[in-house]
């Protein structure tokens, strides 16, 4: 038996090195399930009589659900903070680019006289 230590093992009594003394495995299944049941509640949303009710609560989900992809699954929660602040600057990018073309395309002038 060798007393040396493969690659992602620790000295008994020892905790990792890195700093993630509490670093502790998430539910992926529980996580999965949560996202699951999410998604069937959106799609039973799209039957309600309410159009911006529904359009207000789909979103709120959707978000909900980004938020846990992101957090668990992507392991964004226990990373430093400068790298959420990355992500969060590329998201805003991505809101102010979205939001600077919609009105382009929403509102764009349309040929007058062309057969409709």
């Amino acid at each position: 038996m060798s007393s040396e230590l493969q690659h992602g093992e620790h000295a008994e009594g020892q905790a990792p090195a890195g700093g993630h003394d509490d670093y502790q495995e998430p539910n992926y299944v529980l996580i999965w399930g949560i996202l699951v049941s999410a998604l069937l509640i959106s799609l039973m949303l799209g039957y309600m009589l309410l159009p911006v009710v529904t359009v207000v609560l789909i979103f709120t989900i959707a978000i909900v659900k980004a938020y846990l992809v992101i957090a668990y699954f992507m392991h964004l929660r226990y990373e430093p903070l400068y790298i959420v602040l990355i992500m969060a600057a590329g998201l805003a990018c991505l809101y102010f680019l979205f939001f600077g073309l919609v009105p382009d395309i929403v509102f764009a002038p349309t040929k007058l006289g062309a057969a409709e």
